[in-house]
């Protein structure tokens, strides 16, 4: 069981970390010298606030650094440090495939595809309307293809709160994407 400390402690790093998560942050890395901080911390998350792991379009993704920051300077270093760019990687790599995993099991159910766009028109009608997107991935051939009319429709989205991902060419997910036409819409 928890202290009241621990707890509240905890706490408090998740409220930090919510507002960045509703604005569609969905991966995270924590900095922590001692790796049982850290899977303490996931042990709190997974009792009290399971949302943050479970949830489909909305799981957070988190990645731990054994490293120290807990002031500025240490985080300067620790982005400039080796491997943080492979962990920074890592944790997004964990993100995709679980939105991508949630698109394989929409592809597959029967209502599941009802929920999902493909084309530009479609997708513009639904951010622009506020037909409740969740979620919007392209590629980034089709963004190239479809410029500032992709890029303005990306900007409104995420300024609705929708959350977006260009996937670039070296993405695994790309070529499963380009099946699509390299747009996919998540509602």
């Amino acid at each position: 069981m928890l202290g009241d400390d621990e707890y509240n402690f905890y706490e408090s790093v998740v409220d930090v970390l919510r507002p960045f998560i509703r604005r569609g942050v969905k991966s995270v890395l924590i900095a922590a010298p001692d790796e049982k901080d850290y899977k303490s911390l996931m042990d709190h998350i997974g009792e009290h606030q399971g949302w943050l792991l479970k949830g489909g379009l909305n799981t957070t993704a988190f990645e731990h650094l054994p490293k120290p920051a807990t002031n500025a300077d240490q985080v300067r270093s620790l982005v400039k440090s080796h491997g943080f760019r492979e962990k920074l990687s890592e944790v997004y790599e964990g993100d995709i495939r679980q939105v991508m995993g949630v698109l394989e099991k929409r592809l597959n159910g029967p209502e599941g595809i009802e929920t999902l766009l493909f084309t530009l028109r479609e997708v513009e009608d639904a951010v622009y309307q506020n037909e409740g997107p969740g979620y919007i991935l392209v590629t980034e051939p089709f963004r190239a293809r479809n410029g500032q009319r992709i890029d303005r429709l990306l900007q409104v989205a995420a300024n609705k709160g929708i959350k977006t991902r260009i996937i670039g060419p070296d993405a695994p997910q790309m070529v499963r994407l380009e099946q699509f036409g390299g747009l996919v819409c998540m509602m």
